[in-house]
């Protein structure tokens, strides 16, 4: 006896513990578990969330209000076993995407808001399973448009709310599975039209369809007079347009009042054809009352002629096969008036008017006909050219003559001194024993290391007698060393002609190289460029010793050395030196 009263105490304590999980809501602390109304509640209220929690199966009614879930999968609550659930609030959770198949366990639901979210689009099946729901919250979401059976049979469905969805049109089909709508609030979206047969449902008891822009013409006719007899609430709805009835309340239209004003178009608006041809065209109408049509030309009404072989014929067609549930309704009046030209004149090229009146309205639409004018072909006439050639020759001869200036001022202003260069050894005897007479013989530095360079300059005489030549310009190669100084008629200006020597020679050890390789001796100088000279004309040459001398036979008897060469006055010196 005694045992089996602690059997029984220890399944009634498990049953109580196990009946207890629920309330500690996953470890979630954001989360909130409780008796509410009799039913396990579990509130997630703005707990962050980026998924469904994974509650307790018993759990009834579940708040995930403020959490950023984004999306929900296929089977989302069914994967958690929350299959028990009777009201689901998954507002404001930043949904994107919902799968049409999220809901597709949740039997039992009963009160499900998707409000404030971003749903674009909702699949016709996405509450598919949900057969007991009653009450179903889309506000605030952009969907833009309901599609005809937007929703599944929801037997159930008592309140559907869409209101600030942004909708712009609703399929006259959108609630046809919705029988048991008894209210519907549609207010505060985009509709300017509804069809009569929208809302046409057995027991529905309260619509709101303020706060809409209603454009109250002949399309929205049917809809405003079912509205106004079904009595289906209290609110006082407006018109939006067009302009003459906006702010009016729909209580205050009349049937006559919705009208379409008739309007025009032709098809094309210009036509190019040629004289002869067969041409068509057509003007498009609309509008209720159904307006009338005529075409006129340069004011004139066109009309088919009684005689059979007529060049203009004018035929009307009325747009056939119209589905009201899916064309707009304005296009039930439609019709074509087209005119057929059999033979085009030019008489018949120019402006023509379509014109559709009703009592209504007036609406006139316009096609030109265009055909080329005629051309007269005119007899070609061979160019003149002599301008052409006038202008050419002219041209020609100022090319030539600028040519020919250029080529004559560079050859008077080319001057070049001729470069140096190294001769062979024959060519060092013919220089030996060749003589030049010239003026204005200058020496420059030989202090170099391998070579010395001849200065040149040119002496300007102010005597008529004296005449200079070019300058002079002497090369001598040989080895490092020190040299003596040149003798005194080497220094500048001095009276030598215009000669190039290259002279090669060895080195000696001692102080004074031997530079010209036996004492040959360098080129006699011009007696042409002073009056008389002191001097013999060997000119000064160097001895193999290494000094400098003069050949002057019979000095000390010569009488006639006036002074100096030296010190001779001139008048101008060009000098141009040149590095070899």
């Amino acid at each position: 006896m005694i045992r089996a009263w602690s059997g029984y105490l220890t399944f009634i304590l498990v049953l109580t513990q196990a009946g207890s999980d629920w309330l500690n809501c996953a470890h979630i602390p954001e989360c909130h578990c409780k008796w509410s109304s009799g039913k396990k509640t579990a509130s997630c209220v703005s707990a962050g969330l980026k998924q469904l929690p994974n509650l307790a199966a018993d759990i009834q009614v579940l708040d995930l209000h403020g959490n950023p879930l984004r999306k929900l999968e296929e089977d989302a609550f069914a994967s958690i076993d929350l299959l028990n659930l009777q009201r689901l609030n998954i507002s404001s959770t930043n949904l994107q995407f919902l799968h049409q198949n999220a809901f597709r366990e949740l039997r039992i639901l009963i009160e499900l808001d998707l409000s404030q979210n971003e749903l674009l689009q909702i699949s016709p099946d996405t509450f598919r399973g949900a057969d007991r729901l009653r009450l179903l919250i889309l506000n605030d979401n952009p969907l833009s448009a309901l599609v005809a059976e937007q929703f599944p049979p929801l037997k159930h469905l008592k309140k559907l709310e869409i209101s600030r969805c942004k909708l712009r049109s609703v399929h006259p089909f959108a609630f046809v599975n919705l029988q048991a709508l008894e209210t519907v609030n549609i207010h505060q979206n985009l509709l300017s039209y509804l069809h009569q047969d929208t809302f046409n449902l057995p027991v529905l008891k309260t619509l709101t369809l303020s706060d809409n822009p209603w454009y109250c013409d002949c399309r929205l006719r049917e809809f405003h007079d079912w509205f106004l007899n079904s009595n289906l609430g209290n609110e006082e709805v407006s018109c939006g347009g067009p302009e003459k009835k906006s702010e009016i309340s729909w209580r205050v239209l009349k049937r006559d009042d919705m009208v379409c004003p008739p309007s025009a178009t032709t098809t094309p608006t210009v036509i190019r054809t040629e004289t002869g041809d067969e041409i068509s065209f057509g003007c498009f109408v609309k509008g209720d009352p159904k307006p009338s049509v005529t075409w006129m030309f340069h004011n004139i009404e066109v009309n088919n002629s009684t005689n059979k072989n007529s060049d203009i014929l004018i035929n009307r067609y009325q747009v056939d096969n119209f589905d009201e549930y899916n064309d707009d309704l304005l296009n039930k009046s439609a019709q074509w008036v087209n005119v057929t030209i059999t033979n085009v004149t030019n008489d018949l090229s120019g402006e023509w008017k379509c014109s559709a009146k009703s009592p209504v309205g007036e609406a006139n639409a316009y096609l030109t006909l265009f055909l080329p004018k005629a051309r007269t072909a005119t007899a070609r006439i061979a160019p003149d050219y002599s301008t052409f050639f006038l202008i050419g020759g002219s041209l020609l001869a100022m090319t030539s003559a600028g040519f020919i200036a250029a080529c004559i001022c560079w050859k008077t202003k080319r001057r070049r001194v001729p470069p140096s260069r190294s001769f062979t050894d024959q060519e060092k005897k013919l220089l030996d024993t060749s003589l030049a007479v010239s003026c204005d013989r200058t020496s420059g530095d030989l202090g170099s290391s391998y070579g010395f360079e001849m200065l040149d300059r040119s002496i300007s005489m102010e005597s008529d007698d004296a005449r200079c030549l070019d300058p002079v310009q002497i090369t001598i190669e040989g080895p490092a060393g020190s040299f003596p100084p040149p003798p005194a008629e080497f220094a500048l200006p001095a009276p030598y002609g215009n000669i190039f020597i290259s002279v090669q020679v060895a080195g000696h050890s001692d102080e004074y190289p031997d530079l010209l390789g036996g004492g040959a001796t360098l080129p006699r100088r011009s007696r042409t460029c002073f009056l008389k000279s002191a001097y013999d004309n060997m000119g000064p040459r160097i001895t193999a010793a290494g000094s400098s001398t003069w050949s002057l036979p019979g000095a000390n008897g010569d009488k006639n050395v006036d002074k100096d060469p030296l010190t001779m006055p001139l008048s101008t010196f060009s000098t141009e030196f040149t590095a070899l």
